[in-house]
Order: C-alpha cells, then structure tokens, then sequence
C-alpha cells in the first residue's frame, strides 16, 4: 500500500515550476543580467500623493477584489472538509424508543427461542386432568399458568447513550491526493486575487493619469484662449493704428473662436474622466477626488532581468501553475476510487430496557469494514476521463497565460522605449512651437512679418500644446503597462503608502 501511495504522488507530483520556467525561456526573447529589485509598489517610486490616494481607496473598496477575498474564504474552507476526511470521527448518540411488547415476538431472536410459558401451562393442564381422574382436589395442585405475575406492560422503551467512532484508513492515497489538490486549488485562488489586484493598481493608475491628462488638457486651452484674446486685442489695436488690415482682425476672431470651441469639450472630458475614476474606486460618479499637481517625474526604467522571473513575479502564471498541479493531483486521486477502502468503528456506552422498572447493561463493540468496488455504473471510470480532461485544459491554460504574460512584457518594453522617445521629440517641437509664436509675434508687433505668420505660428503651438500632453500620458501609462506587465512580489494587502 505505502508503494502504491508513493508511486501515486511520484505520477502526480511533475515538476512544473521546472516545465514552466523551460516554456517561459523558449519562448521569450527580450532580458539581461541587471538585477531586478520588484519587492516594492509601482507606485511607490512616483512622488504623486493624488495617485498614492486614489489606489488606497480603490484597492480597500473595489467589489471584485472583495468577492476575490470570499473565494479565497470558501477555498480554504474547502481545503478543511477535505482535510477531515483523513481524520477519525467522534459522536455521541443517545437514541429512545417505545414500541409494543408484542412486537417483541416478532424479533428474530424471538422467533427462534422456545416458549417456556406455553410449555408449563400444558404440564398445568395434564395435571389437572390427572387429578380429576384419581379424585384429588385440583386447587391442591401448583399454578402453571403464573396467575397475576404472567401480565406484562402492553409496551417496552428501549434506550442507549454510545459514543461512537468511525476512521476511514486512506491506505490508498485518494483523501490524501484530495487534500493535496484542494491545497493547491486555495493556494491558486490566491494568486488569482494577487493578480487581480496587480491588473486593478495598473487599471487604476491609468485611470487617474487620464484624469490628470483631462484637467492638463482643459487648463491648457483656457490659456490658449487667454492668448488667442490678447492676440485679439494687439491685431485689432494695430488695425485701429492703420498698421493692420480688417483681414487680420476677422481672421484673428476666427482663430479665438475656435479655440474657445475647443474648452466646452475639454471641460466634459474632464468631468467623464473624474465619473469614470470615481466609480472605479467604488464612489459615486461626482465625488470629490484628490487634486493633481501635474505629471511626476519618472525614473529611470525597471531592470528587466531574466525571462524565468516571470514564474515568480506574476501571479496570474503562479495560479496557472498551482492549478495545473491540483489538477495533476485529483487524476492521481480518481485513480485510487478503483482500490478498496477501509473503515475501522467502535462504540461504547450503556443499553436500557423498561419495562416496569428500567434496567442497564454496560456496552462495547469494535469492527472494521472492508468495501471493494466492483460496479459503479461507470462512474469511476467517467471520473478518470473528466480529471484528464481537466488536467488538459490547465496544461493548455498555463501555456496560454505564459505566452499572453511573454507578448504582454515585450509589448511593454516596446511602448516603453517608444512613448520616451515621442515624449522627447513633443518636448522639441513645443518647445519650437512656442519660440516660433514668440518670435513672430514680435515681428508683427515692429511690422517686420504679416499676420498670417503669427496665425500659423499660433496654430502650430497649440498643437505642439496638445500633443505634448498626449506624450505625457503615454509616456505614463507605458510605464505603468511595464510594471504591470513584469509583476513582482510586493504585498498586496500592504497600505498603500
């Protein structure tokens, strides 16, 4: 038996940290050799009190990662009940019963005793006649008939107080197996959570630069109407010195009103990125939110380190693997439905029986049942052939997370390096923009350059305004997609600080 056990956990117990980490190296293309440190929070390198807020709030309150922490609950609760199956049980019984003596007689042990009391009326009987015949007087005679002592109560109680006891001896494996798979599956919910949380920090993050990115963008074009009015005010100033022609001013009023057309949409943008966050850390859509103080500064770029972290950095390919391994282990268990069980009983306590008075007697009993399966409808054998599909499918799931989790990190990387470079070059041309508007404007102001130089001037720094907001929020978000994308250790029950 103890072979067979071991031989059973030697098929189910595969190495699958080593048969990942092979997967994850064969098919991953991107790492170094710098040492990566990711025990801390993404966030924690940004110096941004809003985004530390915002995600205190959202990972407390957030529904999903709630009812992550209630699946964790029944899985461990789950992980006990199979647990107990390994131990003895203990119960104390007391059981009471009333029922017709005459009911006694049809007991088995009745039915086969001989009636003693029928025997003796026939000897009463015989002497009687015997007496009658040799002329002695019958009430000479003894009574076989037990006169008042024959009459018995019309019902009996029967009553125990046992304390009994049953163990099941998993002489085969297949609790054990069970127990084992019901572990990993607890510990697979687990990591299912972590993941969940590192998904929802990121989700989060991106969420309140979008914000951030709304407020820029609305700020930035109340100050291009600003300028476009002052703009406004220098053309028609020169026009009314005769330095300008009518053109210049209509066209100018053009450009304004353009501008101030863009302010009502920046303005919804910034009121449906607040609802959108608001609802997303579990508030109402128009609750107050912290306030922002434009874009951090971003550090220098992750170590990326070896691909073969990513077995220990993310938890959504821990939770493949754990149940991949749960999986392994209940095949192995449903093999060992097809060996004979063994259970081992016992019980002891007091037996009593009233009839007209009550009386006990002291029990005992142990016994041990032997239970060979033979047929099951097929039940068994259907239960082999589900567990193998089962197993199959966490094999197919773990080699999709990895691959998914492998395109997720070269992705990142990509972005990452991309969204840097556009953020410098969108630095370069605001940069060019506003020196062009500035200069121009001089030159219309001494008469050295038309209107129509400052207009396009004017245009294109907006523009140039516009678009460096949107490398602002890339270049953030490729950021965040990158430490999302490589994971890490870092507690995610920990306050976020």
């Amino acid at each position: 038996m103890i072979l067979f056990l071991f031989s059973t956990l030697t098929f189910a117990g595969s190495p699958v940290t080593e048969d990942t980490r092979a997967l994850v190296l064969g098919i991953a293309k991107y790492g170094d050799d710098a040492p990566a440190d990711r025990s801390q929070t993404w966030w924690s390198a940004l110096d941004d009190t809003g985004l530390h807020s915002v995600l205190k709030d959202g990972l407390a309150h957030n529904p999903d990662l709630l009812m992550a922490d209630a699946r964790i609950d029944l899985a461990q609760a789950s992980t006990w009940q199979s647990l107990s199956g390994l131990l003895p049980t203990v119960a104390f019984e007391v059981a009471t019963q009333q029922a017709p003596t005459d009911a006694m007689s049809l007991s088995p042990y009745a039915a086969g005793s001989t009636d003693y009391a029928e025997a003796f009326q026939s000897i009463g009987t015989l002497l009687g006649d015997v007496a009658v015949a040799t002329g002695v007087d019958p009430g000479t005679l003894p009574d076989f008939t037990g006169g008042e002592q024959s009459q018995v109560p019309d019902t009996y109680r029967q009553s125990s107080a046992l304390l009994k006891g049953a163990w099941t001896i998993d002489a085969f494996g297949r609790q054990t197996l069970s127990t084992l798979a019901a572990q990993r599956e607890s510990k697979a919910t687990r990591s299912s959570r972590d993941a969940m949380m590192r998904t929802l920090a990121g989700q989060l993050g991106a969420a309140w630069y979008d914000l951030v990115a709304a407020r820029e963008q609305a700020r930035v074009v109340a100050g291009q109407v600003q300028t476009a009015t002052e703009l406004l005010e220098l053309v028609q100033l020169r026009y009314e010195r005769g330095e300008g022609s009518a053109l210049d001013v209509l066209q100018q009023r053009q450009q304004l009103a353009g501008t101030q057309a863009l302010l009502p949409r920046a303005v919804a943008a910034e009121r449906a990125a607040h609802g959108r966050l608001a609802v997303a850390i579990g508030k109402s859509p128009s609750a107050a939110l912290p306030q922002s103080s434009g874009w951090p500064a971003l550090k220098a770029m992750p170590s990326i380190g070896s691909p073969a972290r990513l077995i220990d950095d993310r938890a959504d390919i821990r939770s493949a693997m754990q149940q991949l391994e749960s999986a392994r282990l209940n095949r192995a268990a449903s093999f060992s439905a097809l060996a004979p069980t063994f259970t081992v009983t016992g019980q002891f306590g007091r037996q009593y029986l009233t009839f007209d008075e009550t009386e006990s007697v002291e029990t005992w009993g142990i016994g041990a049942v032997a239970t060979v399966p033979l047929f099951a409808g097929g039940r068994t054998h259907a239960g082999i052939k589900a567990a193998r599909a089962t197993r199959d499918m966490a094999n197919m799931r773990l080699r999709a997370t990895v691959l998914s989790a492998v395109d997720q990190v070269e992705n990142a990387i990509s972005m990452e390096k991309a969204a840097e470079d556009t953020l410098v070059a969108r630095h370069h041309q605001s940069e060019a923009a506003e020196a062009a508007l500035i200069e121009s404007r001089a030159h219309y102001t001494e008469g050295l350059a038309p209107y129509v130089t400052v207009l396009a001037a004017l245009a294109a720094h907006q523009a140039a305004q516009l678009s460096l907001l949107d490398a602002e929020r890339a270049r953030l978000q490729a950021r965040i997609q990158l430490h999302t994308a490589l994971g890490g250790q870092w507690q995610p029950t920990a306050e976020v600080k």
